[in-house]
């Protein structure tokens, strides 16, 4: 799984956005008719940007499903019944996630395939294009691994020989007539989980900011691209007038 590095897309696209910006480039594709290769990577920065939107979707769906499991253990913890129903509603929606993840993975590794016109007859296009298509697939590769990293386990994980915290949280619940040696044991396991729930809160929402930054760029990336298509079909909307703008 490729290490999730925000700093390094950052600077790509910025850097990318910083060329489309550029009135030197702009004025090549259009003087070069490279209107085909605006398009396609424009269609194909759309197809990013709804990539983008169903992990944004994903992510909100996690932080509800983490929420509610969360609620979930301070009831175990008190003892209140019906624990085992609501553990295994958890484990049918992490099923669910886990295939809906494997779609997006699926549609993303297509992506990978996609042919993009990548010759062109001016330098400074040459960069333009060598720059775009690293964002692209940095941008493809960083949805990859966070579709991977929460459709993980967040808490049902076991050792070989151990129970799965899962089935230790039933067996909490279900023993009535626990020795205090029991009780110590169960509400240290409840005391972990609830920690390990915490950082997975913590970092889902650091991966909720970046995701949101790195659309935002994304859609500054697919404005400039609209500007010059259009102005290359010959209705010109003030191609260079706006300033240079990035999201950090």
């Amino acid at each position: 799984m490729t290490p999730l590095d925000f700093d390094a897309l950052k600077d790509m696209q910025n850097s990318a956005n910083d060329l489309l910006h550029s009135p030197l480039v702009q004025q090549a594709l259009v003087h070069w008719h490279e209107e085909k290769w605006v398009s396609d990577v424009s269609e194909s920065s759309l197809r990013i940007l709804e990539v983008c939107g169903i992990s944004k979707d994903v992510l909100l769906l996690v932080k509800e499903h983490l929420q509610e499991l969360q609620f979930t253990l301070r009831r175990a913890s008190i003892g209140e019944p019906g624990i085992e129903g609501k553990i295994t509603a958890f484990n049918c929606y992490r099923k669910k996630l886990k295939k809906e993840t494997l779609k997006c993975l699926k549609w993303l590794k297509g992506m990978k395939t996609e042919k993009i016109i990548t010759s062109m007859k001016d330098q400074k296009l040459t960069l333009v294009v060598d720059v775009l298509r690293e964002v692209r697939m940095t941008s493809i590769s960083t949805v990859e691994s966070l579709l991977s990293l929460i459709s993980s386990p967040w808490l049902d994980y076991s050792r070989t020989g151990k129970r799965s915290f899962m089935s230790k949280l039933v067996h909490v619940n279900l023993q009535n007539n626990s020795s205090d040696h029991d009780m110590y044991y169960d509400a240290m396991v409840l005391q972990s989980a609830n920690k390990r729930l915490a950082g997975v809160q913590m970092a889902i929402e650091d991966l909720e900011v970046e995701l949101e930054c790195m659309f935002r760029r994304l859609i500054h990336t697919r404005v400039l691209l609209l500007n010059i298509y259009t102005y290359q079909l010959g209705t010109p909307n003030q191609l260079a007038s706006s300033k240079s703008f990035r999201y950090i």
